[in-house]
């Protein structure tokens, strides 16, 4: 039986690297060595190499000459991502240099190696450009300076806005996925280090972490990467909070793992005696799940599943997942049962997930796999591609997909500025990070969609056309309005028609990639009438209607919203706690008035804030 425990945050860069530089190569050498395969010695010695060289007299704020974080990066990617790629690993080897080095470029990179490392290196560089804090670098000059300066040193300045960041993020990680796995290895290693940061910088870098790199850990399946990251963020986001979980995790596994053990000891006998040759492993929730518990209102002492135990058997036959569950089944009460072999998740991960009651009529959540759908588990994505080809996709989009939903972001940058940033992460997240929901068309093929989607999502799933000449649908053989919400499991058939158009205030409702970005092309290029009157003094009046649940305050808050001089007229209209309004504002052009939307938004308990057009008010 083996046992995992969690990483320790504790973490001293004592590092062997930075001493001789030979020495330095030899190592990562040998590393490429014990991998195997068809790796390409002489293309990654040349890389290091390159890399040494260019970044030469520059130092980490640990006082490490500089080339050691690529080559730490380099050795995470290979041995800990699994990715085990020539050109990845000559590309991670560079992946600073563009960025900090004055005398380096793409076309340099090209020429020296070729476009394919050029083109990752380039894509490295375009996050690193737009992430909101810039890793420091240091000159000989300067190091020991910095090294006993204040720690409270000022404030990191951003590079570019941070919507601009999601959307870059977004490209690198649907054109080629080896970029990203750069760059979530680039950012492990500096999690790891950045104990030599400021208090301030390690708060902002590890916010950053839990907002960007996280969510994308999860998305491509690194579940190793993802727990790490998880903790350290935490652990230096709210050290106080994470220590006391600690300390809490620590009292409640001396109380759970005797039972936990004999409870192990039961199910290894009834699998014994069926001849299911298997491995055990008991894993334990880490602190920063146990704090997401917590904020969803649970105490710890309410939650008594602090441990899972795997069962990876040892074949890769998967009939033999569900012979075993039988086994337990029949040995054990049985609460809950998720099949992710026949429905697997977004990440790749295959498992049947079960509850159990244990002796003394505790839960313990059993999970089920092969060895293959183990390694799946744990390395995700890398477990799951072949190199051979070079780029590579971790996700299902089209070339067209790519291009539209890119643009849409870059003219919501353009529209709103920095505030297109929730707008671009909340479409980001719900069509790449959040859950997914599985309907069924008229003739029974299954089509998955993202959590809340609504018929005209469907529509745009089924084809471009079907979604711009949709007039209705079914759902389950009744009619449904078009902003219908699916539900997993519902049969879904719309009804179009050539001569029918798209509805503006579909663009409130539909959250598919490319829903929103085929409607935000369509008005684009098709804009509704005018729907703003220009007044003698040169303003424009136009009409909001405005909805949410009231509270103290409310109409204060709004009003300072929209700003005094803009407002004409408000009524609300309350009932149930909740309130109804229609607001009349004069704007001097229509990104005034949408900012006046967006900051309306913002307002605690508005849910709604959609324009009145003329024709509505006919």
């Amino acid at each position: 039986m083996e046992l995992f425990l969690e990483c320790d945050l504790e973490y001293d860069e004592d590092t062997p690297f930075g001493k001789d530089v030979d020495a330095d190569h030899a190592y990562l050498m040998d590393a490429v060595d014990k991998v195997g395969g068809n790796l390409d010695k002489q293309l990654i010695s040349k890389a290091f190499y390159f890399c040494v060289e260019m970044h030469k007299g520059k130092y980490r704020k640990s006082g490490y000459p500089y080339y050691t974080h690529p080559l730490n990066t380099t050795l995470l990617l290979m041995n800990e991502l699994q990715l085990h790629d020539s050109n990845s690993l000559a590309a991670c080897l560079l992946h600073d240099t563009i960025e900090d080095v004055e005398i380096v470029s793409t076309e340099m990179i090209t020429k020296e190696f070729d476009a394919d490392i050029s083109e990752m290196v380039d894509g490295v560089t375009k996050i690193s450009h737009s992430e909101i804090i810039k890793p420091e670098i240091y000159t000989e000059d300067k190091v020991q300076q910095n090294l006993i300066e204040d720690n409270l040193a000022g404030p990191s300045k951003p590079r570019v806005s941070k919507a601009e960041t999601y959307r870059k993020l977004f490209m690198a990680l649907v054109r080629d996925a080896r970029v990203i796995m750069i760059k979530l290895a680039d950012r492990l290693h500096n999690m790891r280090t950045l104990h030599y940061l400021s208090p301030k910088k390690q708060v902002e870098i590890a916010q950053e972490t839990l907002n960007f790199y996280i969510p994308i850990a999860h998305r491509l399946g690194l579940l190793k990467v993802k727990m790490e990251l998880e903790n350290r963020s935490f652990y230096y986001s709210n050290r106080e909070n994470y220590e006391a979980i600690r300390t809490a995790l620590n009292e409640k596994r001396r109380e759970f793992i005797d039972y936990i053990r004999v409870f192990s000891d039961l199910i290894q006998n009834s699998l014994n005696a069926q001849n299911l040759k298997h491995v055990l492993s008991i894993v334990h929730k880490h602190e920063y799940e146990i704090h997401k518990m917590t904020q969803n209102g649970k105490s710890i002492s309410d939650i008594d599943n602090f441990y899972s135990v795997v069962i990876i058997l040892q074949s890769n036959d998967v009939h033999e997942c569900y012979r075993a569950l039988g086994v337990l089944a029949n040995a054990f009460n049985t609460i809950s049962f998720v099949d992710y072999i026949s429905k697997p998740k977004l990440d790749w991960y295959k498992s049947l997930n079960t509850e159990l009651i244990g002796p003394d009529g505790k839960r313990i959540e059993i999970l089920i796999r092969t060895k293959e759908m183990d390694t799946i588990a744990e390395e995700g994505f890398a477990a799951n591609f072949s190199l051979k080809t070079g780029r590579v996709r971790a996700l299902q989009f089209t070339d067209s997909d790519i291009d539209e939903w890119g643009e849409w972001m870059k003219d919501m940058i353009e529209e709103f500025g920095d505030n297109a940033s929730q707008i671009i992460w909340d479409s980001l997240k719900v069509n790449l990070f959040d859950s997914e929901l599985t309907v069924y068309s008229k003739e029974g093929r299954q089509i998955s969609l993202p959590k809340g989607s609504t018929l005209v999502d469907y529509a745009f799933v089924l084809s471009d056309e079907y979604g711009l000449h949709c007039v209705t649908g079914k759902v389950n053989g009744s009619f449904h309005d078009l902003n219908y919400k699916l539900n997993s499991g519902d049969q879904v058939e719309i009804i179009k028609s050539d001569n029918a158009v798209p509805k503006f205030e579909w663009q409130k409702s539909v959250v598919s990639h490319r829903a929103v970005a085929m409607l935000h092309k369509y008005f684009k290029l098709n804009p509704p009438k005018t729907f703003l009157k220009k007044k003698a003094d040169g303003n424009y009046d136009t009409k909001l209607i405005i909805r949410g649940e009231d509270r103290e305050l409310m109409l204060l808050d709004i009003t300072e919203a929209i700003g005094k001089s803009n407002i004409k007229r408000i009524n609300l209209d309350t009932a149930d706690s909740l309130f109804d309004g229609a607001l009349s504002v004069m704007v001097e052009n229509v990104e005034e008035l949408n900012n006046i939307m967006v900051r309306l938004l913002t307002v605690k308990g508005v849910s709604d804030v959609r324009r009145v057009y003329e024709e509505e008010e006919k």
